[in-house]
């Protein structure tokens, strides 16, 4: 383990589904590596038991661990032995960890807990939440009408914990509304650095990595808030993750392959139903991961050729406002349809589908 004054720089980096934390802990780790040279390792986190996002991170060429079945704040330990074995690993001069976009309270359960409990270890860097500016005006609204397809009270309180802000997909929106974003959050978190930025150009990043590269810790004391209305929230939501063996006859398009996917599920729920909807596919040629979040898809990243053309994996997680059941229902239909439209086979290897559970911290800090 590292002695005092050799502790490994840590970051928690929170925020809700579709944010683009998973997009920006893997750009903030290439950018630290190659123009710093430092070493970096990821932690992700699920409900479920399969992860588009560590099948990234892991394409992407870092180490990385993963903690499944819970949030970081239920399963703690489990979290701290992921980040001791990564020290153990290669003692990465950072790591990256990036909790369920669900989590609530996580200054209390796992940030506070982190730097209490092991100072010498870690050095737990101020817990930064990353909010997509494209949802932000929503979330941030006051007097808003809510309604079956509302989860804002979650995104808004993780803002509330922030210690700093980062603003994704900054590109998208013109600079007026940014400004608007930013003066919102500044008059909840007076005097907290807000940082707009986008996985298209990178700006700003170099704020980030300032940040991590400085002493700069936590220090923000936390004011835990009920779970009552979070757990309402997370109970509208279906969790479904699933893996497939990909056998294509031809070719495949992996690019058009997931764009269908994404276009069928927005078709069956809308988009204000869309949490967050994350696909990759990968064999040791190539790998394509694109992601939907309301009516908005992206690409995030292709490796190599956009063509599947021998065997292959592929991991599918959707969130969203449905009943499990019933998401699980479309989800095989939709799989189905593109395996036949695209004359390869899906053969699926592990499936799950459930509504997430309020968390229960196994450790709760607070004022």
């Amino acid at each position: 383990m590292s002695s005092e004054g050799n502790a490994t720089r840590f970051l928690v980096l929170g925020g809700f589904l579709g944010a683009g934390k998973t997009t920006l802990a893997v750009n903030l780790a290439r950018v630290l590596r190659e123009a710093h040279d430092k070493s970096v390792a990821i932690i992700t986190n699920d409900q479920g038991d399969v992860l588009v996002d560590t099948e990234f991170t892991k394409d992407a060429g870092f180490d990385v661990k993963e903690v499944l079945g819970g949030c970081f704040c239920a399963k703690f330990d489990d979290f701290v032995c992921n980040a001791r074995t990564l020290v153990d690993m290669g003692r990465p001069d950072i790591i990256i960890a990036e909790p369920i976009g669900t989590s609530t309270n996580i200054l209390a359960s796992v940030v506070t807990p982190l730097r209490t409990l092991y100072p010498d270890e870690f050095s737990v860097a101020p817990l930064t939440v990353v909010v997509d500016c494209v949802r932000a005006q929503d979330i941030l609204r006051e007097n808003k009408e809510r309604t079956q397809e509302s989860v804002d009270l979650i995104p808004a309180h993780q803002i509330r914990e922030a210690e700093m802000v980062v603003l994704s997909k900054a590109d998208r929106v013109d600079d007026a509304t940014l400004k608007e974003i930013m003066d919102a959050i500044g008059a909840i978190l007076p005097g907290t650095e807000i940082v707009p930025t986008s996985s298209m150009d990178l700006r700003n990043i170099d704020r980030i990595t300032g940040m991590l590269l400085s002493d700069r810790r936590s220090e923000k004391l936390p004011s835990p808030e009920s779970n009552r209305g979070f757990a309402f929230e997370k109970a509208k939501l279906g969790w479904y993750s699933s893996t497939f063996l990909v056998t294509p006859q031809d070719p495949v398009d992996m690019y058009v392959m997931i764009t269908d996917i994404m276009k069928m599920v927005a078709k069956e729920y809308g988009p204000k139903s869309v949490a967050h909807v994350k696909v990759i596919v990968s064999s040791e040629e190539a790998a394509a991961k694109m992601s939907l979040v309301e009516e908005s898809m992206q690409v995030d990243g292709i490796y190599g050729s956009r063509y599947l053309s021998g065997p292959g994996k592929m991991v599918l997680n959707a969130r969203v406002i449905s009943p499990p059941r019933h998401l699980q229902e479309v989800m095989r239909s939709i799989t189905d349809h593109v395996a036949q439209e695209h004359k390869l086979s899906l053969d699926r290897e592990s499936e799950s589908c459930f509504s997430p559970q309020p968390e229960s911290p196994s450790h709760f800090f607070f004022e």
